[in-house]
């Protein structure tokens, strides 16, 4: 049995059609089918569904991923083994959480074209939890993720970035400097739920607010940084947040404690690519 299809069949368990998975292995739709089929002959059952559109996999076939992910995992680390370099090669997938995608993933894939051209990544957004779920899962390779609450042993962790946090507000709300903020204004509250979320709902914590202040969750930084320049209220925001949307009529005043946002890439530390974290890492430097 070729290890080939196995690793269709995990693709196909991950994404919602066969025209995606095709899409992102390079391969025909055609070729696909014809290994999936030529797969199910070979282990004589049946995997997907067919009186379905999409298609949809069987029990056994989630039962064969599951079983074929920790093999994959383990062919990857021979192939590993007897490359002679630490060089990036190959595909990859990586997971970038919303507010550092942005940002960060021109430069990134400016700097891999120039530094890693035998490397392909895929991208996907998310939220940190989410992101490092799949990273342990072996569904991404690795993510840029905020470290809130801290990484499974698991994965290893390595500093990227850290950005310390502002208040940002109108300056016709500034005279009364923080304390009118906080009295007074509505705040702008990022997703609590987020790893960003988390930083910004702790500090905020340490402050006492009459009950009758108004907090709005919003989930778009745009949106929150449109509102505070129109003069609705005031947020607390890593300065690179902040700085994106800055305009003559923003004022900020210094988080208080050093609060600061870490990003951190994250990677499965017996995977293939563990080896070449600091090779995968150098992409994002400034």
């Amino acid at each position: 049995m070729q290890t080939r299809a196995l690793r269709t069949l995990v693709k196909l368990s991950r994404v919602p059609s066969f025209v995606q998975a095709a899409d992102q292995l390079g391969m025909t739709l055609s070729a696909l089918s014809m290994q999936m089929k030529a797969l199910e002959a070979e282990l004589g059952v049946a995997l997907f569904d067919r009186t379905t559109r999409p298609p949809r996999m069987t029990p056994v076939a989630h039962a064969i991923v599951e079983e074929a992910i920790p093999l994959l995992r383990r062919e990857d680390r021979l192939v590993e083994m007897c490359r002679p370099t630490d060089d990036l090669v190959g595909r990859f997938k990586l997971g970038f959480i919303t507010t550092a995608a942005v940002r960060l993933l021109p430069g990134f894939l400016q700097q891999a074209q120039a530094q890693a051209p035998l490397a392909r990544f895929e991208v996907e957004t998310g939220l940190s939890a989410t992101l490092q779920s799949k990273v342990l899962n072996g569904q991404i390779d690795g993510a840029v993720v905020t470290d809130a609450d801290g990484l499974p042993a698991q994965l290893s962790a390595r500093l990227l970035r850290e950005e310390p946090f502002v208040f940002a507000a109108h300056r016709a709300l500034m005279e009364g400097g923080l304390d009118g903020l906080l009295s007074r204004q509505t705040f702008f509250h990022f997703m609590p739920e987020t790893g960003i979320g988390k930083l910004i709902a702790r500090a905020m914590s340490d402050y006492a607010r009459p009950a009758e202040a108004r907090t709005i969750v919003l989930d778009n930084l745009e949106a929150i940084m449109e509102c505070v320049a129109a003069g609705l209220g005031f947020t607390l925001m890593p300065v690179p947040d902040v700085t994106r949307y800055l305009t003559d009529d923003i004022q900020t005043l210094p988080a208080p404690d050093m609060l600061q946002r870490r990003l951190i890439l994250a990677v499965l530390k017996d995977s293939p690519l563990a080896r070449r974290e600091a090779a995968l890492a150098a992409l994002f430097a400034e």
